[in-house]
């Protein structure tokens, strides 16, 4: 079996300054690609870095609604850059947040919202505009993020065309009654580690709710940390705190099997031909390496791995830094 991740920070600085280190690791844990998103124009060119060092990485560009106070005039400018130099880049991670509008001044300068605090929801929604405007131009998928922001969200979505290759929500959290609109706009849905904490024990029927040609599974590295039982790779940042590794992946999706009732092996083929289907195709190149979907599956019939892409960023990254705790 294979696994792909839909969506990390591998970028973070709270990850070192080696992460290459993080991507070989998944990789010797069964990891066969992932999406890493950016969050603002500061770490923009270390996801380039990484994706060009790694063809495991897909590298995805955005800005997400937590850094909008913080963005600078020519942002856009910045962002079209990074898609215009990277042919197989996407979008993500954008969207709106508005519990972040609740927090203290100091909490969300710590979460990294810039001196200013977070920007207000229709700051957030005019950003959000302009980068689906992109996502729609170009043809290529993005990824939103969305906290108690649903309403607004779908107002939004709802009053603008659907977009040509649809969007993912990462560690989707709203509720089962949005699924079937949410699908009608184009929607795919990741689930996290996260959500196999106990207290998310009702979203389990929600999950169930998810066509499963729309599925994808996703780690959020290094944030949304498993609960312990989940955790097959324990890694620290570099300040010692617990944070979560892409290679916890495939325990995850070991447990999100449970909560979906479908059987592991039948759970990897059904998201490695969703993560093909909605990131892969157009950005591997030429296809030749076929990836066969389940029944009833929307995904591509065939297309390129890492492992045709002349080998993996574990074999090239450098040996001054060590492998991150738990990966071996």
């Amino acid at each position: 079996m294979r696994w792909f991740d839909a969506h990390n920070h591998l970028q973070d600085s709270r990850l070192g300054n080696d992460p290459r280190g993080w991507v070989s690791a998944a990789a010797a844990a069964g990891i066969a690609g992932m999406v890493v998103n950016g969050t603002c124009e500061g770490d923009w060119p270390e996801v380039r870095r990484l994706a060009a060092q790694c063809p495991e990485v897909i590298p995805a560009f955005g800005l997400h609604p937590w850094r909008v106070s913080a963005r600078s005039p020519r942002w856009r400018d910045a962002l079209i850059e990074c898609l215009d130099q990277t042919p197989r880049a996407g979008l993500g991670e954008v969207g709106l947040d508005r519990w972040i509008l609740d927090q203290s001044l100091e909490r969300c300068v710590e979460l990294g919202t810039g001196p200013l605090g977070p920007a207000p929801l229709e700051v957030q929604l005019e950003v959000l505009d302009e980068q689906l405007m992109l996502a729609s131009e170009r043809g290529l998928p993005i990824t939103v993020h969305c906290l108690k922001a649903w309403g607004p969200l779908m107002e939004y979505l709802r009053g603008r065309p659907r977009l040509p290759r649809g969007f993912l929500l990462h560690s989707y959290g709203g509720s089962v009654e949005l699924v079937p609109e949410l699908v009608r706009l184009g929607a795919h849905f990741s689930i996290s580690g996260h959500s196999l904490h106990p207290r998310k024990a009702l979203q389990a029927g929600v999950f169930r709710a998810i066509p499963r040609d729309r599925l994808l599974i996703e780690t959020d590295a290094p944030d949304q940390l498993p609960p312990a039982d989940w955790v097959s790779h324990p890694a620290t940042e570099t300040r010692g705190r617990p944070v979560n590794s892409p290679a916890n992946l495939v325990r995850i999706a070991e447990g999100v099997s449970g909560l979906l009732g479908i059987p592991i092996e039948e759970l990897a083929a059904q998201c490695e031909a969703n993560w093909m289907g909605f990131f892969g195709l157009p950005f591997f190149g030429e296809t030749s390496s076929r990836v066969t979907a389940p029944a009833g599956s929307a995904g591509v019939a065939e297309a390129v791995l890492p492992s045709d892409l002349g080998g993996s960023c574990s074999a090239r990254r450098s040996e001054r830094y060590p492998v991150p705790d738990g990966s071996r």
